[in-house]
């Protein structure tokens, strides 16, 4: 199992939130979710930028 980020786990608990009907889906939750995805795609790409960086210094040891 692939570990989720901080912005993931957000986004899940907001949608079960929604699901739930305990928040709304309004322009301002859409707003943050937009936020939270970016958010997301960015940390997953510095995850990746570090995952590799530690394969090169593995290969280099």
């Amino acid at each position: 199992m692939i570990p989720k980020s901080i912005p993931e786990l957000l986004q899940r608990s907001l949608e079960s939130h929604i699901e739930d009907a305990d928040l709304r889906n309004d322009a301002e939750l859409q707003q943050l979710m937009g936020k939270l995805s970016n958010l997301s795609q960015k940390v997953a790409a510095a995850k990746a930028q570090a995952l590799a960086r530690r394969a090169q210094s593995k290969a280099k040891d």
